[in-house]
């Protein structure tokens, strides 16, 4: 039986223990990869303290872990485009990604140049930036205006907006400055009078 990290109860991490699971498998139109990192998000903190078991509530022995990267060891009825021994970071809505072994029903490939850990942290903020954006429907010569342009969604929502021909203007603290310049975007700093430099560059279609 593979193994993975087991919540014994709500609480500090202690409350999580390497214990042997059920080996999980892949159902209509899911893949089973065999983990090679998992990304640990705000999410999997606070189901694990517990402020979400009225809303979120976990089964005994849950395994945490929204978002994970590793090989296709199986596919189930309906996958295409897909085989085992592809490399791959996926989104697990079911949670499960603290194991050797999970099962996912939206992923993409990993390019090679991407590192296991920086594949295992883009699932879920990928999600929440290209989410945001196809809400917003900004176009190509529209002005976007992103706040936290250094954090993780903004950081891959600049990249795409971009990438579309959006203007992005990212408001962002001192040592990102550079960054979002970087990715594309004109960087104003966070602090009093940020609306006012703002307005300075023009209008601006969404935020």
């Amino acid at each position: 039986m593979p193994n993975a990290v087991v919540m014994t109860g709500y609480g500090p991490p202690e409350v999580l223990t390497w214990a042997q699971v059920p080996l999980p498998e892949p159902g209509e139109g899911q893949i089973r990869i065999k983990v090679r990192a998992a990304g640990i998000s705000p999410t999997d903190l606070a189901l694990r303290a517990g402020y979400l078991k009225d809303t979120i509530p976990l089964p005994p022995d849950a395994v945490l872990g929204y978002e994970a990267a590793g090989t296709v060891d199986a596919a189930g009825p309906g996958v295409t485009g897909t085989s085992a021994g592809d490399d791959v970071t996926a989104l697990l809505f079911t949670l499960g990604g603290y194991a050797e072994y999970a099962v996912g029903s939206i992923w993409a490939r990993k390019p090679r140049s991407v590192s296991w850990l920086d594949a295992a942290a883009l699932p879920s903020s990928a999600e929440a930036a290209i989410g945001v954006l196809r809400q917003l429907d900004v176009t190509s010569g529209e002005t976007l205006l992103l706040f936290g342009g250094g954090g993780s969604v903004g950081v891959i929502a600049t990249q795409l907006a971009v990438a579309r021909g959006v203007k992005v203007i990212s408001v962002v603290g001192e040592h990102d400055v550079a960054l979002a310049r970087e990715l594309g975007a004109t960087p104003v700093r966070y602090g009093l009078g940020v609306a006012d430099r703002v307005r300075a560059l023009g209008p601006v279609d969404a935020v």
